[in-house]
C-alpha cells in the first residue's frame, strides 16, 4: 500500500504538468483561431522557411539537456569545497553566459533558432535568481524572507527588460513567476507570521489583472497572459478557504465568471478551468461544511444532474432552430447565373408601344 501511494503520488505533478500544458495549448490555437496572435516580424523567422526540422531541433535540445546535466553533476561534486562567493559566481556566470548566447543568436531569421533563444534567456533568469538567492541568504546571512523579496524583484526586473526586448512566452512566464514571489515576499516581509487571507486576496487580485492586461494586449503573448492570470485567480482563494469560509464564495465567483466569459469568447480551456474550479470548490465547501449530512450533497447532485440535462435540450433545441444554410452549386457544376436576352436582328424588333415606328 505504502508504494503504490508513492506512485499515485509521483503521478500527480505530471498530471498537473499535463493539464497546464494541455490549457496553454489550447489558449494558442484559441488566439490563432480568433487572430489575436502578434504578427512576427520576418526577423523573427515566422516568415520565413523552415530549413530545421523538428526532429533535429528535439535530438539537439536532448543533447543540450545531456550537456547541461553532466556540468551540474560536476560542479555539484565540487559545491561543498568551495567558498560562498564561488557559488553567487557560478550562477551569475551561467546567467551571463545563457544571456550572452541568446544575443548573439538572436538575429538568426530561423525559427528553431528563435526558440532557442527564449530557452536559453528563460535559463539565464534561472541563474540570475540563484545568484540573487545565495549572495542574500549564503553570504549576507539575511533572514529567508528578505532572500524571497530580494530573489523576487531581481528575476521580475530582469525578466521585464528581457520581456521588452523579446516579449515571447518564456519571457511572459518568467516575468509572471517573478512578480508572484515580489509579492509574496513583501507579505513575508511586512507581517510575521504572514496571514493565509493576505496571500490569498493578493494573488487573487493580482491574477485578475494580470488576465485583464492580457486581454487589453498590453502583456504579450495574451495566449499565455490570460490562462496564467485566470489560473492563479482560481487558485489563490484555495489558501485560505479552509481557515475563513467566505472565501469559498469568491473563488465560486471568480469560477463562475470564467466560465460565463468562456462562452462569448468560445474559448474552451477558459470554460474548462472554470469547470474544475468550480468542481473544486463546491465539492470542498459541501465536505466541510455538510459533511455529517446527505441531503445537501444529494440535492447538489441532483441539481447537477438537472442543469446538464437542460444543457443537453438547450443544444439539441438551438441545433434544431438554426436556419438552414443556402444551398450551394454541385462540385463541379458552375452556379446558375441569369443570361443576357438574345440580341434581334435589326429590323425585327417590336416597337415599344403602338403609336411608335418600328425601328428601321
Amino acid at each position: 500500500m505504502g508504494e503504490w501511494g508513492f506512485a499515485m503520488f509521483a503521478f500527480v505533478p505530471v498530471l498537473v504538468v499535463v493539464i497546464v500544458a494541455l490549457i496553454f495549448a489550447g489558449s494558442y490555437y484559441w488566439a490563432r483561431r480568433q487572430g489575436l496572435l502578434t504578427t512576427e516580424p520576418a526577423a523573427e523567422g515566422e516568415q520565413g522557411k523552415r530549413r530545421i526540422s523538428l526532429l533535429t531541433e528535439a535530438v539537439a535540445y536532448v543533447g543540450a539537456i545531456l550537456l547541461l546535466a553532466g556540468g551540474v553533476a560536476a560542479i555539484g561534486q565540487r559545491w561543498s569545497s568551495i567558498g560562498k562567493w564561488w557559488h553567487v559566481g557560478v550562477f551569475a556566470g551561467a546567467a551571463a553566459f545563457f544571456l550572452l548566447v541568446g544575443i548573439i543568436v538572436r538575429q538568426v531569421r530561423e525559427p528553431a533558432i528563435q526558440r532557442l533563444v527564449g530557452v536559453v534567456w528563460f535559463l539565464s533568469v534561472a541563474g540570475v535568481a540563484g545568484a540573487v538567492g545565495y549572495a542574500t541568504l549564503d553570504v549576507h546571512e539575511n533572514l529567508g524572507t528578505f532572500t524571497i523579496l530580494a530573489v523576487g524583484v531581481a528575476v521580475a526586473l530582469y525578466s521585464a527588460a528581457l520581456w521588452l526586448v523579446r516579449p515571447r512566452a518564456l519571457q511572459n512566464v518568467a516575468l509572471f513567476a517573478g512578480l508572484i514571489v515580489t509579492i509574496c515576499g513583501t507579505i513575508a516581509a511586512v507581517a510575521d507570521p504572514a496571514p493565509a487571507l493576505a496571500f490569498a486576496l493578493s494573488l487573487w487580485g493580482f491574477g485578475l489583472a494580470w488576465a485583464w492586461l492580457g486581454w487589453q494586449r498590453y502583456v504579450e503573448p495574451i495566449w499565455v497572459t490570460m490562462p496564467s492570470g485566470v489560473l492563479l485567480a482560481l487558485i489563490a482563494p484555495s489558501f485560505a478557504a479552509g481557515d475563513h469560509g467566505w472565501v469559498y464564495a469568491i473563488g465560486i465567483a471568480t469560477a463562475a465568471a470564467a466560465m460565463a466569459a468562456s462562452v462569448p469568447l468560445r474559448n474552451t480551456p477558459l470554460l474548462a478551468l472554470g469547470t474544475l474550479a468550480m468542481f473544486g470548490y463546491v465539492t470542498s465547501a459541501v465536505v466541510q461544511y455538510f459533511g455529517e449530512s446527505l441531503g445537501v450533497p444529494a440535492a447538489l447532485a441532483i441539481t447537477g444532474v438537472l442543469i446538464i440535462g437542460l444543457a443537453a435540450v438547450s443544444a439539441r433545441l438551438m441545433r434544431e432552430t438554426r436556419p438552414p444554410k443556402p444551398e450551394e452549386p454541385a462540385a463541379g457544376k458552375p452556379p446558375h447565373v441569369a443570361l443576357p436576352p438574345k440580341p434581334t436582328e435589326p429590323g425585327t424588333e417590336k416597337p415599344s408601344h403602338r403609336d411608335l415606328p418600328k425601328a428601321s
